[in-house]
């Protein structure tokens, strides 16, 4: 019968021993043991921290660094809360009509509009209203040139005499309209005024007795300076 071994004492001749087991790395304490066949959970989501509110607010944020830009954008939203908090700045020498402007102005508050954007929107529409309306004179007058060749400087001066008389005649009713409306941009407009400045009497369109009351005729390029270009 084998004796029993101390430890640090050799083994018996022609006996043998067994390796201890390696040694392993204590589990945490309260760490529930990893399934078998399983890998180790991934590392908590980084709004586990959160309130259970932010956190679902926060969902479809993929990463920390993305729900703080968002949060740094939502502390730089300050919307108008009156009408009064919008205040425009428009082009010099632009005649605003006071109810279309505070509609607007009362709008951007109604949609949580921010008073710069307002502003932006503002810019934004008059450069879109100024380059459609350089955009309708310029085909205008090439229609016109087409239309008309050599003779479109002498026919526009014609069409243009005979607005510059009209007006007079409706006490500036007739370029408020064409101003309003555009109208003095359409060739076909052009050509009418040429048509009937063909037929008024040289006199009238010249300030004659015909023209009305004026004793110093107006001058159609400081009247119309976008007409007829």
């Amino acid at each position: 019968m084998a004796e029993d071994l101390n430890p640090g004492t050799a083994a018996p001749e022609g006996g043998t021993t067994e390796s201890p087991a390696p040694a392993t790395a204590p589990e945490p304490a309260g760490a529930p043991a990893p399934a078998p066949g399983t890998a180790p959970s991934p590392a908590a989501d980084w709004r586990g921290t959160l309130p259970a509110a932010w956190a679902d607010k926060l969902k479809d944020m993929a990463s920390e660094a993305d729900a703080l830009k968002a949060l740094e954008r939502g502390m730089s939203y300050t919307p108008a809360l009156k009408p009064e908090d919008v205040e425009l700045r428009y082009p010099e020498g632009l005649t605003v009509d006071k109810a279309v402007s505070d509609s607007f102005r009362q709008f951007c508050v109604d949609k949580g509009i921010t008073p710069s954007q307002a502003q932006a929107l503002l810019d934004w529409q008059l450069a879109a209203n100024k380059e459609m309306h350089d955009a309708a004179l310029a085909s205008g007058k090439a229609a016109l040139q087409k239309q008309w060749g050599s003779r479109f400087e002498e026919n526009s001066a014609l069409a243009l005499k005979a607005v510059t008389a009209l007006d007079k005649r409706l006490g500036g009713r007739l370029s408020e309209a064409l101003a309003f409306t555009g109208m003095s941009n359409d060739p076909a407009i052009v050509e009418a005024f040429h048509a009937v400045g063909s037929l008024i009497a040289e006199d009238s369109l010249s300030g004659g007795a015909g023209a009305g009351a004026s004793d110093k005729p107006e001058s159609a390029e400081d009247t119309y300076k976008n007409m007829f270009k």
